[in-house]
């Protein structure tokens, strides 16, 4: 619980945000420290930066000839990309290489050079300050390695930069030297433009044996291919394939045309069979069939066929059936119908023979066009080969006649060389160095050394963890201030006595415990609020000395006892020199002694003082005790207030007991010193049993002009000349003049 409350106080100071007054005062207060630390780092810096040596830079210009007449179109073999947008870039990237640098270094024997030996190249200043090269100093490394440190070293201290929208590059060098940086910045453009002419012509030495060598293959296979040729149209005696092939394609054109006609036809015709197959049989169906009907011959006869039946059917009415007229007359019927089923069968025979025929027709057909279809395939085949020979013999001729003209061209612009980059501007001895910028580097040694200052301040002063000021108070303890205790000792240099609220010369300190007084009258007003405790979290944060002088100060306005109820570490009996023996505050609790025999009075203060009295095994025992809550009732008979100087509360449980039979509570914590936590965690304590505690009271400030809160305690230096009237230094005991009567001040309450 007591966690969870001391994180909800951290969040809530966290979210009021930072107090840039406070880091201003921290500052302000360690100004002499930051001033010192940044003046020594800074005098550090400017002595590196005096001993770092100059730089001087030389630049050259070159430029590159993209727009070359070319005698022959041969320079595309090894100038490809001369028109290329990335040319330039690519050349640039050629000029930092480190073949180049190596040829550079070996031409001016600069590994030779103490700017550029290992040694030098390894100086862990230069390398702090990006001014000196990165080599190692490596007593076992090989020449290869040397090489390949000074090689590094020379490469980053090379700039090359495009001149934008020209063919213009700047090659730029850097050294301490001025002489050496102009000779080295001419050297590598001459080294380079010497490089790029030897691969040139490396390179057309090259393409001249290569294309001389291809070019015999080349011939043997423009032959191979020729020969090839010529054996085929001999083996396929072939003359003029284009007319085969179009005889051929016409051919089968017109079979495939004919095939179609035919399976029309018979199509047509298989449907007339179907019909007639289907019929056989049934006269009357037979007879309805379109052929059966658009036949004149049939038609004729079955009109002959309705005339019998017509006649015989007359002669019915007259004669019987043997009558000789009506046999003659069922005779021609039948002679009829045989007639009419005689030209059906021989026309059903007719679409019968038809169909065969079609038949017949179409697969022969079929044949026919599949022959030609063969012919012309294979004519293709050949007519393909042919053309792949043609064009094989096509492509080797070019081929070679290309290879041909290279060859020439080649051979006749072999020692025509013309310089990829020329030199525009020689690279001059610069008279200016261009680094170190020292005044530059002094200032920002001067910013850096007063960054990490303040930065030491500001960390110091959060590692404080301490109780700082009122604004500490109300806002993380959740406390009213009601009174601030200054240091003697920061103030004016001496220690803090007994009696030192009645020196004239500490009238801060008086003037402090007069102003608690008046916070402790004030919050009393309208209750009552007689017994005050006083107790701290941890030892040594003043509670002793705040109880002894609250109670000096309010021994001048009433009646005021001072009880020592710390039983285990006493402290009050030892400052007043009462001893040890002495009856007290346990012995007026058990009744081994009376109240009166217990109780001491200092004349000098008016002041009545009840130490701890004899030891005891177990104080709680004693404080839980009803006999302490009659003991305090009994006293406030005799006194207007008592002032309780208890234990701290984190390191025994007796300041709870004690606040139970107290009025009024001051948690007194030292100034910057006890963790919050811990003071948070003892005021938890009371809180949870319910003890109110009326004011903080801090001690130990320092209220020094200067100091961090120094404003916060505004006015406790007021009017440093006046002294306190009423007392004087008359002697050692520092007394205070007049009696008891005239000592006293008006009663507040």
């Amino acid at each position: 619980m007591e966690i969870d409350k001391s994180r909800d106080d951290d969040l809530l100071l966290q979210e009021k945000g930072p107090d840039l007054r406070r880091y201003l005062k921290t500052l302000f207060t360690h100004r002499w420290m930051i001033v010192a630390t940044t003046a020594v780092i800074t005098a550090i810096a400017i002595a590196i930066i005096a001993n770092i040596p100059s730089r001087y830079q030389a630049v050259a210009s070159l430029v590159f000839e993209l727009d070359q007449a070319n005698l022959v179109s041969v320079e595309e073999i090894y100038d490809l990309g001369n028109q290329r947008r990335e040319y330039i870039l690519t050349q640039t990237q050629m000029l930092q290489s480190r073949q180049l640098a190596e040829r550079v270094i070996q031409r001016l024997s600069l590994s030779e050079n103490p700017e550029f030996s290992p040694g030098q190249v390894g100086t862990t200043m230069g390398m702090i300050f990006s001014f000196s090269g990165s080599g190692a100093d490596d007593p076992g490394a090989t020449d290869s390695g040397e090489i390949d440190a000074i090689t590094t070293t020379f490469l980053k201290r090379l700039t090359i930069e495009p001149v934008r929208n020209t063919n213009i590059v700047r090659v730029k060098f850097e050294a301490q030297s001025p002489v050496l940086a102009a000779q080295i910045a001419n050297t590598l453009v001459e080294e380079f433009i010497a490089e790029q002419s030897e691969a040139k012509v490396q390179f057309t030495s090259r393409a001249t044996s290569w294309l001389t060598e291809r070019l015999e293959t080349l011939r043997s296979k423009l032959e191979a291919s020729e020969n090839q040729l010529q054996n085929f149209r001999e083996r396929e005696d072939l003359i003029d394939l284009s007319g085969v092939r179009s005889l051929a394609e016409r051919d089968l054109n017109e079979m495939t045309a004919q095939l179609q006609e035919m399976r029309r036809e018979l199509k047509q015709i298989s449907s007339i069979h179907d019909q007639f197959t289907t019929a056989e049989g049934d006269e009357m169906a037979l007879a309805n069939l379109p052929e059966v009907i658009s036949n004149p011959l049939i038609q004729e006869i079955k009109r002959n066929v309705a005339v019998a039946e017509r006649r015989r059917a007359d002669l019915s009415r007259r004669y019987g059936a043997k009558h000789p007229l009506m046999i003659a007359a069922t005779n021609e019927v039948r002679l009829v119908r045989e007639q009419l089923a005689n030209e059906m069968r021989n026309l059903s025979d007719a679409v019968e023979n038809q169909y065969l025929t079609a038949l017949s027709r179409v697969r022969d057909q079929e044949n026919e066009v599949e022959r030609a279809k063969e012919n012309y395939q294979e004519v293709s085949q050949k007519d393909f080969r042919y053309q792949e020979l043609v064009r094989e013999v096509d492509v080797n001729r070019k081929l070679y006649d290309t290879f041909f003209t290279r060859v020439n061209e080649t051979r006749e612009t072999s020692g025509f060389d013309i310089a990829p980059a020329k030199l525009v501007d020689a690279a001059v001895i610069p008279n200016k160095p261009v680094k170190p910028n020292k005044k530059m580097l002094a200032a920002m040694s001067l910013a850096l050394a007063l960054a990490i200052s303040v930065g030491i301040a500001l960390v110091l002063d959060l590692l404080r963890t301490g109780v700082r000021g009122p604004e500490d108070v109300e806002d993380y303890l959740g406390q009213r201030l009601i009174g601030l205790i200054p240091d003697v000792s920061k103030i004016s240099g001496t220690t803090l006595g007994l009696r030192t609220i009645f020196d004239p010369e500490q009238h801060v300190f008086g003037e402090a415990i007069r102003t608690l007084r008046t916070g402790v009258v004030l919050s009393s007003l309208g209750q009552s609020q007689r017994v005050i405790m006083v107790t701290s979290s941890v030892p040594a944060e003043g509670k002793t000395t705040t109880s002894e002088n609250l109670a000096f100060s309010l021994a001048q306005v009433g009646k005021v006892l001072l009880i020592d109820a710390d039983l285990r570490k006493p402290a009050v009996g030892i400052d007043f020199k009462i001893p040890r023996e002495h009856p007290g505050l346990t012995d007026a609790i058990t009744e081994a002694h009376p109240i009166e025999d217990c109780i001491v009075h200092d004349k000098v203060s008016g002041l009545d003082i009840m130490p701890s009295g004899n030891y005891c095994s177990d104080p709680q025992k004693v404080l839980v005790s009803f006999r302490f809550s009659e003991t305090i009732a009994q006293l406030l008979r005799t006194y207007d207030r008592i002032i309780i100087d208890t234990p701290p509360v984190q390191a025994v449980s007796d300041a709870l007991l004690i606040s139970r039979s107290s009025d009024s509570l001051l948690y007194v914590v030292k100034c910057d010193s006890t963790n919050k936590r811990i003071v948070k965690k003892g005021i938890n304590r009371f809180t949870q049993i319910n003890a109110s505690i009326d004011g903080v009271v801090l001690t130990h400030v320092d209220t020094r002009k200067g100091a961090v809160y120094e404003d916060e305690y505004y006015g406790y230096d007021f009017d440093k000349g006046v002294r306190q009237s009423s007392y004087s230094s008359n002697s050692g005991d520092d007394k205070p003049s007049g009696s008891p009567e005239q000592r006293k001040e008006p009663e507040i309450s």
